[in-house]
């Protein structure tokens, strides 16, 4: 296993004739295609993994009538920052800042204080931090899923 994994990772990003991504099968403005470019294959991937956004309606948001809030949000606290940063799961890719989850979890007493102040104060600013907004996602094959050519697309 860990040595497959190393050829995965040491291989050239260049191999040769062989492509990384096979061929794609799909319905595609409900006809049946099979793409072989990565062009094609990217536009497909990307249309299965982001779907278009629903349209917009035409009335404006700014004149919508809202209800009253049920009840208003309770203060977050050090306890509940502590127990979130115990329940990551320590091995799993980190995001666009690069911090591992363990780093995270196993300094939690420490951090649980400066993170406090930070979400006390995005909370009451209702400004959030641009890169918490991103996020990574990692295609992995895994073995009982045989029909990794056919990507769920929608028309």
């Amino acid at each position: 296993m860990i040595w497959t994994a190393h050829r995965y990772i040491s291989a050239l990003a260049l191999d040769g004739s062989t492509m990384r991504i096979p061929a794609l099968r799909g319905k595609l403005n409900g006809k049946e295609v099979t793409v072989n470019t990565n062009e094609d294959k990217s536009q497909m991937l990307a249309k299965t993994f982001f779907p278009r956004k629903p349209p917009e309606e035409s009335h404006n948001l700014q004149e919508q009538e809202y209800p009253n809030p049920v009840c208003k949000m309770d203060k977050i606290t050090y306890e509940q920052i502590r127990q979130q940063l115990q329940r990551l799961k320590p091995y799993k890719a980190p995001g666009p800042d690069t911090i591992p989850n363990i780093v995270l979890s196993k300094y939690a007493d420490i951090l649980t204080d400066r993170l406090y102040h930070i979400y006390l104060a995005i909370l009451e600013q209702g400004v959030y931090y641009e890169p918490w907004r991103q996020f990574m996602m990692v295609v992995l094959h895994k073995p009982e899923q045989p029909k990794y050519d056919m990507p769920k697309l929608t028309d």
